[in-house]
């Protein structure tokens, strides 16, 4: 059955359902959306499945219901088109601001770029838009209640979406710049790190209460502590040499605020660095280690291996070794004790709760770190901005780079 026929069949069954009073049939409303706009460059990553679908229904109802015309591949293939025109009426180019937590500290520079992201102290944010909120007092107390406390806002401008997808694409892309900013400052000094929306990552989160012997509720708060070497930490990001880290991670960033640019390898790096990213916020010691392997995985896994664990330890330690520095057999060895300890917690082997989980807790996010910078100069020199690279491609020039780095105690080929 090709495409047409698919949309087809899926638009007679909805169309029956319509006509006869009954609910239209959401997964194959749903199905139909998706795979029309996967097929559609006007429309692919710009605008928002859910809304093309509700269109497809209106014009569905106008045409098939009320019209009563027979639908064939002509009137699809028209009724297709007109669903998308309307629907690309939401698309524009929309600037997206989002409150922040950086590192700590008053001084250092009022502003930070990571690609497509700009953060601005949230000071000189109203200052910027300081005629507009005086215009709207009541976006201007929105800006003292939801942002003040946070300290920083992001500032990104997505290209050529609909609402609900330009939204998406914003949060992922501000996500993405705090993954880098914790890749670089590493999983101990970028806890404080988050975005407004974010779970738990509220300036004062509640934790609960206790009661003393009178009787009395007292409540228990758990504070984000911001690191104490925030300035010298934004300083280095600013102007020293983090700019060139966070200039080169920035890139992966991009596709994100221009859904024309689809480069996979950057898409890949991003991926590893949330998962990255989510283990830095995790409280729990083992599904932090549980992260921080799968954002290794995410960078070193391009196909299919009969032996996983020696694949993914093995190019760790060769990554690490490359953006480090150090000794190939030393990375390797704690690649494979970080790598057991994984294992061992998702198999049921030891317990989440088990002292060997905490102990791994350090050294596995050391390990993920130093892979996921490595990877990023690997990625660079295979093409990290290509439209087009292929798993299959990948996974071909980590053979490559094994062969130059042999595992310990082995000769080379």
């Amino acid at each position: 059955m090709t495409q047409s026929d698919r949309h087809l069949d899926d638009i007679r069954a909805i169309v029956e359902a319509l006509r006869t009073g009954a609910p239209p049939p959401g997964a194959r409303l749903d199905a139909l959306a998706h795979r029309y706009l996967a097929s559609s460059r006007e429309g692919r990553g710009r605008i928002a499945p859910g809304a093309l679908a509700e269109t497809i229904r209106s014009e569905l109802t106008g045409r098939f219901v009320h019209q009563a015309r027979e639908p064939d591949q002509i009137q699809a293939s028209r009724m297709l088109a007109a669903a998308l025109r309307r629907a690309r009426v939401d698309i524009e180019d929309r600037t997206h601001f989002i409150p922040c937590r950086l590192f700590g500290g008053g001084g250092g520079p009022a502003g930070l770029a990571v690609g497509p992201v700009m953060f601005h102290r949230t000071t000189g944010f109203r200052a910027v838009h300081a005629d507009a909120l005086a215009a709207d007092p009541e976006f201007a107390a929105l800006v003292e209640r939801d942002f003040a406390p946070w300290g920083w806002t992001a500032e990104i401008t997505v290209r050529g979406c609909d609402r609900m997808v330009s939204r998406e694409r914003a949060l992922k892309a501000v996500d993405g710049a705090l993954d880098m900013l914790r890749l670089y400052a590493g999983a101990d000094r970028a806890r404080a790190l988050g975005r407004a929306g974010a779970p738990g990552l509220s300036a004062v989160v509640p934790a609960g209460l206790w009661a003393d012997a009178r009787g009395r509720f007292h409540p228990v708060r758990a504070e984000a502590e911001a690191p104490a070497d925030g300035t010298a930490m934004l300083l280095r990001l600013h102007a020293g040499d983090g700019r060139d880290w966070l200039d080169r991670a920035g890139e992966t960033l991009r596709p994100l605020a221009d859904p024309s640019l689809g480069w996979p390898l950057a898409a890949r790096f991003r991926d590893a660095a949330s998962w990255f990213g989510e283990g830095v916020t995790e409280a729990s010691h083992a599904a932090r280690i549980i992260y921080f392997v799968t954002a290794i995985e995410r960078v070193v896994v391009a196909g299919d291996h009969a032996d996983l664990w020696r694949t993914v330890t093995r190019r760790a330690a060769v990554l690490a070794v490359a953006a480090e520095g150090g000794d190939l057999a030393d990375w390797h060895k704690r690649a494979d004790s970080v790598y057991e300890i994984r294992s061992q917690v998702v198999h049921g082997i030891l317990s989440p709760f088990a002292p060997d989980a905490a102990a791994m807790d350090a050294p596995a996010a050391i390990l993920a770190r130093a892979a996921l910078r490595g990877a990023l100069g690997f990625f660079e020199t295979l093409g990290l901005t290509r439209a087009r690279y292929s798993a299959n491609r990948l996974e071909a020039e980590y053979r490559k780079l094994e062969t130059c780095h042999p595992r310990p105690n082995q000769s080379p080929a």
